[in-house]
């Protein structure tokens, strides 16, 4: 027997009788923090605004939900069409970002994904119909001062030839989360649309924080990569050297061996493959 409510409808009679329009609809984007490692640099895309709003400033790729659209659906297709990179692509939501007036068209409700993709993938860049342009961004994050309950950080983005845009992110610590702000500075010659920064810095602190503990890194690798390479990516994430030794000895336990060797300057070096069961084991357990 189908099941009523309290006016003596079923699920049809319901539905019919729904009036969507008694309420108004924010809109809904998707936002990707696109990132590679090329030349032992962390990068990351950035496409230049075209239209309002935010005219001429640099974005992260991304765009609206269609109404009859998955969520993941919108991410993959916004991808597409803004970078023309589809493949071996990873991505996982990141935060929900809803301030009323970060927007100045209407109420936007973004969800940002961190995403990433070896370096063979960014052959394909290419801005969207949207887009004044895309490049790819030396972008790299800095913590100065730590204290008990905030932290200042600097995050910059450098492009190959002169864009540069610094920011001091102040991170204070309240009861149950992180309260962020952020300031360019007066060295930058461009700056971030919307509240892009923000998704951003949690981005390069999730990326720094969990690059070797979870496996995440791989994702910027070839599926089969040396344990040099490994390393040159991981230093790339953090900004700075590490101990190779010690390094080699935490990298290896998630790795799996693939009997297969090649040439790196003479010496024969061999090639490993992420083990995908670490990932599971370390989160889930």
């Amino acid at each position: 027997m189908e099941e009523i409510n309290e006016k003596g409808q079923t699920l049809k009679e319901f539905l019919d009788a729904y009036d969507d329009s008694k309420f108004r609809h924010p809109s809904n984007t998707v936002d990707m923090i696109l990132m590679t490692v090329q030349d032992k640099k962390l990068k990351l895309l950035l496409i230049k605004r075209k239209d309002h709003p935010f005219i001429h400033n640099w974005a992260l790729p991304g765009g609206f939900i269609e109404f009859d659209e998955d969520i993941e659906e919108a991410v993959r297709r916004e991808l597409s069409e803004e970078t023309n990179i589809t493949d071996h692509t990873y991505f996982r939501q990141l935060y929900t970002f809803g301030n009323a007036d970060r927007d100045p068209r209407t109420r936007v409700i973004t969800t940002m994904y961190l995403s990433m993709t070896p370096v063979e993938n960014i052959r394909n860049t290419r801005a969207g119909d949207d887009a004044q342009d895309a490049k790819w961004f030396t972008i790299s994050k800095k913590v100065i001062e730590t204290g008990e309950q905030n932290r200042k950080s600097i995050l910059t983005l450098d492009d190959d030839n002169s864009i540069h845009m610094e920011y001091v992110i102040h991170d204070h610590a309240k009861h149950n989360y992180i309260e962020t702000r952020s300031e360019l500075t007066d060295n930058s010659n461009a700056q971030l649309a919307a509240d892009h920064i923000k998704g951003i810095n949690m981005a390069m602190d999730m990326l720094q924080n969990r690059a070797a503990s979870t496996g995440i890194m791989f994702n910027l690798l070839p599926e089969e990569c040396t344990l040099r390479q490994m390393q040159d990516v991981y230093e790339a994430i953090i900004g700075h050297k590490t101990d190779t030794g010690n390094f080699r000895r935490d990298i290896r336990r998630m790795l799996k061996e693939t009997e297969k060797k090649i040439k790196v300057n003479g010496k024969n070096a061999a090639l490993y493959r992420f083990n995908p069961i670490y990932t599971f084991l370390e989160e889930n357990l």
